[in-house]
């Protein structure tokens, strides 16, 4: 078959799949919607790794058109940005990115995605962040009352309730973007697909000054928190940079901690990804200075140089 014929059809392929995603979507009620996000983007990861994000588009354009056509309104958004992310993904492993540089870069991607997303779906239903934060406020008080717990009263204020929302909704959207990560590679494989063999995540060394920008981004996302901006553009667009360095520092936090879990007991096995798992939910403030201290020190470097020589 000729290959220009091959990429059109293998195009009309990947969108006709992703049709059918939305159509399923779609007749179950939206139940199964959760379910599906892991696979939208499967389709133009698939398309983009054999011929590229620049010939990728075309196929994202039609994929788009048709979640007008068979998804519904608060459907729409989602499916769009995951098959965006799919675009993105397929594109570094079409380019031979590095593995471990692909997979921060999604889990990154889809952390901005799932805010945006929320941010998106509350202009259209006519409820922002704000009127989430006043009733989680309020349902907090009314539960501090009736069990007579005394709660800190930083911890009710409407910034903190917002900022604790949206951190959350980033870290669901990174967890999000390693399950896509790890089931669009393991469906590559099993179809055959020329995909790069990834390797330990520990032997790849970010930039230092990445984690210093992580660190800055973080503060300034807590002084936006704190003292509101008059520009609502420019605060949603500085938070939005607050939230991605602190996910990024998470994500080496959580790395860093378990590769010293590793060091200091070699038998610790799984119990090692739930402590540092658990880290995110209960010390994340810890675990964000342990990811700065892992990418801007030279304890990982010295590992990792240790490794090389080995």
């Amino acid at each position: 078959m000729n290959k220009k014929t091959l990429k059109l059809t293998t195009g009309a392929m990947a969108t006709a799949i992703f049709g059918v995603l939305l159509l399923l979507n779609r007749q179950t009620g939206n139940l199964l919607q959760d379910v599906f996000m892991f696979l939208y983007p499967v389709p133009m990861v698939a398309y983009a790794a054999l011929y590229g994000w620049k010939s990728g588009i075309p196929v994202l354009a039609a994929m788009s058109l048709l979640s007008f056509l068979f998804g519904g309104v608060m459907s729409v958004f989602y499916a769009v940005t995951q098959a965006f992310t799919g675009l993105v993904f397929g594109g570094c492993l079409y380019c031979k990115v590095d593995m471990t540089k692909t997979m921060f870069a999604v889990m990154i991607l889809s952390a901005v995605v799932s805010v945006l997303n929320t941010i998106v779906l509350g202009l259209l239903s006519g409820i922002d962040m704000n009127q989430e934060a006043l009733e989680m406020q309020m349902m907090m008080q009314t539960v501090s009352q009736q069990t007579g717990v005394v709660m800190p009263e930083n911890m009710l204020s409407v910034g903190y309730l917002k900022q604790m929302l949206v951190m959350s909704m980033a870290l669901f959207g990174a967890l999000q973007g390693f399950i896509v990560y790890e089931v669009s590679l393991l469906l590559l494989r099993r179809l055959r697909f020329p995909v790069q063999k990834p390797k330990s995540v520990y032997l790849f060394l970010p930039p230092r000054w990445t984690g210093y920008f992580g660190i800055l981004a973080f503060f300034l996302c807590n002084t936006i928190m704190a003292r509101p901006l008059e520009n609502a553009l420019l605060q949603d667009v500085l938070l939005m940079v607050g939230i991605v360095g602190y996910i990024y520092l998470l994500c080496f936090g959580y790395i860093g901690i378990l590769l010293v879990l590793r060091l200091r007991f070699p038998r610790i096995g799984i119990f090692g990804f739930v402590i540092a798992f658990l880290g995110i939910f209960i010390f994340p403030l810890l675990e964000m200075l342990a990811g700065f201290f892992y990418i801007s020190s030279s304890y990982h470097v010295d590992w990792v140089r240790k490794q090389s020589t080995a």
